[in-house]
């Protein structure tokens, strides 16, 4: 909540404890044929870092996910708050290939920042993605951030394509997206670290 409230608050015009209600209502409930691991970094048992991976299931005998019982919500939030976070939460949604692991979100603390723990959680990511027999990690960044394009860059990471959203461009007024991608062969040296 905390590293994403902008993204967040552009979408509606709640409290923040109220956002993170509705987050944790709506959220849950993936119904993607895709399977999920969250990683966390802790620091004196407080969570400051959080890694999201995602990845087709191979398997067809899916668990059914129990629809949102929508009439709560939308007394609870409003209409147009329920319907404009679930449509923004859309727009930022991606189904990976078969052979492809994506990094779903990666948030870390703000007070935790340029301490490296997104560059250990990338390659984390990286080796997970090749223990786990994947080909091709990605994820997806907006334009504007740079510096976490060339933390990628740093990391092997190289933009697939480049894409202007419009849904994303609307509720969150980043036009321009790109997917990012590492192959699993091209793991940064040691030497490269320092």
């Amino acid at each position: 909540m905390e590293s994403f409230k902008a993204k967040f608050q552009a979408l509606v015009v709640l409290e923040d404890q109220d956002i993170q209600q509705l987050l944790m209502k709506v959220w849950v409930q993936d119904p993607n044929p895709s399977t999920m691991k969250q990683f966390v970094v802790k620091e004196n048992q407080e969570v400051v870092g959080v890694l999201s991976l995602k990845w087709k299931a191979t398997s067809s005998l899916l668990p059914k996910t129990k629809p949102i019982s929508w009439t709560p919500l939308i007394k609870q939030f409003g209409c147009f708050n329920v319907f404009k976070f679930l449509t923004g939460m859309h727009a930022l949604d991606y189904k990976p290939a078969a052979d492809e692991c994506y990094i779903d979100h990666l948030a870390i603390r703000s007070s935790h920042r340029n301490q490296g723990i997104g560059r250990r959680f990338l390659a984390f990511a990286q080796q997970f993605t090749i223990d786990s027999g994947f080909h091709v990690l990605t994820l997806h960044v907006a334009n504007k951030n740079q510096g976490a394009i060339h933390l990628y860059h740093k990391l092997a990471f190289e933009i697939e394509q480049s894409k202007y959203n419009y849904l994303r461009h609307f509720w969150f007024k980043e036009p321009v997206w790109h997917l990012m991608s590492w192959k699993g062969t091209k793991l940064p040296s040691r030497r490269e670290h320092h």
